[in-house]
């Protein structure tokens, strides 16, 4: 598994524990990583993390305008992470193709989640990049 890979999993905790634990990032950081991530793979996690944060407004009115039928309350919370951080790729991370953000994405989701989640969240993944009409 690539560095980039690792590097989304710790993004998705620490997003995750922030979310749920309503704590900031360098508290949730320590919580999960007790610093057992190589240098590389913090750097790209915890940009991930920042960035995803900072944009989280933006990528939360995305997510309510293509999730039809679907409060953001009922997704559960690991799903609405990893869609947020897949969100985030996409829309923000210019040297990432989208294909391969999406790719990651249900990938995590598959590691993380539900047997079915995968499915949701790549139809999410999809539906806001078609909205965007960012092919």
């Amino acid at each position: 598994m690539g560095e980039r890979r690792n590097a989304r999993k710790l993004a998705v905790r620490v997003l995750y524990v922030m979310d749920n634990m309503e704590i900031k990032l360098d508290k949730a950081w320590e919580i999960v990583t007790n610093s057992k991530y190589p240098d590389r793979v913090g750097q790209f996690a915890r940009r991930l993390v920042e960035e995803t944060s900072k944009n989280k407004d933006y990528i939360d009115a995305v997510i309510n305008k293509v999730a039809e039928n679907w409060e953001m309350d009922r997704i559960a919370k690991v799903d609405i992470t990893v869609i947020r951080l897949g969100l985030y790729e996409i829309f923000f991370e210019e040297d990432i193709p989208r294909k391969v953000s999406i790719n990651e994405a249900v990938e995590l989701a598959k590691y993380f989640s539900t047997e079915k989640s995968h499915r949701f969240v790549n139809g999410i993944l999809d539906a806001a990049k078609k909205e965007v009409n960012e092919d």
